[in-house]
């Protein structure tokens, strides 16, 4: 279905994580004094482990149309 993840979208996204939650990435993050810095490398690689969102559009609202239906004649007539 569209904008469901595809097996390959899934695989790489899964390996990605796996390399973000590694010792190795880890131990490269506690190499950053800068607290500033260290927010902003976590920051930009979250997006690669729980997946990108995408921006909110607004939808345009608007008053459901009405319908009036009419029936002309519909008393039964009494024949004489």
């Amino acid at each position: 279905p569209k904008g469901s993840l595809s097996t390959t979208s899934k695989l790489i996204r899964e390996h990605i994580s796996q390399a973000i939650d590694g010792n190795k990435i880890m131990q490269m993050l506690d190499k950053i004094d800068s607290h500033t810095e260290y927010i902003n490398a976590v920051t930009k690689l979250l997006p690669y482990s729980i997946g990108k969102v995408k921006p909110y559009e607004e939808v345009e609202h608007f008053d459901p149309p009405v319908i009036n239906i009419h029936f002309l004649d519909t008393e039964k007539k009494e024949e004489d």
